[in-house]
């Protein structure tokens, strides 16, 4: 079995409507796409995400494409290292790849991808994954639909103003009831505290009993994170997705700055696997993060003891089903009791309804 090409398929911008405070989020639209690699066996490797991400993918395919087209995909070791170290591909291009490589790879062996990681679980807790809402009543409207679904945890984005998320937190754990795991994400870069600001947020989160304090501060602020690791009490210390080489976090853990590893988004399976291995044998978590419409990261909880939960932006469908109707099928849920469950399908486990897919295609590439 060789690779024979890439298919790229850009969809047009679409608005979030439940992203409400524009300011809060580094974008006002989603614009996803699919790749589709392609081999002689007829076998595709299909993978959805970012059109930042697939733009940049598309193009450094081309680029490289006599050292990637004729390859074996089930060497992807090979593939990957090449693509990283001579052409420079990032860690979320090269992610990308990678989801699409072991998606080739469940279906030549006619298994999930679960199975070929080595399979520790067949179901993983999901939480839920708040927008940037424009009302704490409206956090608190979707916390409690999440509660009803079956989720028994809900991470906040909050408004990342120091006074208002103050007053946010107090109010949704009394609406949320103290059953519910919660917990809370400064998804603003840099991090939008100062340091006297995140060591007060931080005794409200121990108050109010709250999971982990994610990206409290810059990741850069390795004096200031240690110091607030060494302060919780309850709260544990989650960073940081936004980082551009797996080895920032050996200096995280080194510096004593952080109690669980995010995994960063888009990353690839075989780094998040690296990722969540280096975190348990440093006697931590690894918890990874999920977006634009794939679940290669339901993959990797399953294969994982060191991992907790899956994230599902909530309402469920706000960055794939709900933009894009009709495009994504067998999308990921969750049971009454907050389970995902394993994919029953080879591969990814996910389809590409393609006939949807040329109705919201803005632009096609092949490479």
């Amino acid at each position: 079995m060789k690779i024979t090409g890439l298919t790229v398929y850009i969809f047009e911008k679409r608005t979030n409507p439940n992203q409400e405070v524009p300011e809060y989020i580094y974008r006002p639209h989603i614009q996803n796409g699919v790749a589709v690699i392609h081999t002689d066996a007829g076998i595709e490797g299909i993978v959805s995400g970012d059109a930042d991400i697939l733009y940049p993918m598309a193009k450094q395919w081309k680029n490289a494409a006599e050292h990637i087209v004729g390859q074996d995909p089930l060497d992807r070791g090979k593939i990957e290292n090449l693509l990283t170290r001579r052409f420079g591909w990032s860690l979320k291009t090269i992610g990308l790849l990678d989801h699409g490589l072991w998606d080739i790879a469940g279906k030549f062996f006619n298994q999930p991808v679960y199975k070929l990681l080595g399979a520790a679980k067949d179901k993983v807790l999901g939480y839920a994954c708040s927008m940037h809402h424009a009302t704490d009543e409206r956090f608190i409207e979707v916390a409690l639909e999440s509660k009803k679904m079956g989720f028994t945890a809900y991470k906040l984005h909050p408004y990342c103003k120091f006074e208002d998320d103050v007053r946010l937190v107090y109010k949704l754990r009394k609406a949320v009831g103290d059953d519910m795991v919660l917990m809370f994400d400064n998804l603003i870069y840099p991090a939008p505290y100062t340091r006297e600001e995140a060591r007060a947020m931080l005794k409200i989160l121990d108050e109010l009993n709250f999971y982990w304090f994610e990206d409290a501060l810059a990741k850069t602020d390795a004096v200031g994170l240690a110091e607030l690791r060494r302060l919780r009490q309850r709260v544990q210390i989650r960073s940081a997705d936004r980082t551009e080489d797996l080895h920032e976090y050996a200096e995280m853990v080194r510096n004593g700055c952080i109690d669980i590893i995010a995994g960063p988004l888009a990353t690839g399976i075989t780094d998040l696997l690296k990722l969540a291995h280096f975190a348990e044998i440093n006697h931590m978590k690894m918890e990874p993060h999920n977006f634009n419409g794939g679940n290669a990261t339901v993959h990797v909880l399953l294969a994982l003891t060191n991992a907790t939960y899956y994230e599902m932006a909530v309402p469920i469908g706000s960055y794939d089903t709900i933009p894009y109707p009709g495009v994504y099928l067998d999308p990921v849920l969750i049971d009454k009791e907050g389970y995902v469950h394993a994919p029953s399908k080879p591969g990814l486990g996910f389809g590409i309804n393609f006939d949807e897919v040329k109705k919201v295609t803005l632009e096609t590439i092949s490479a």
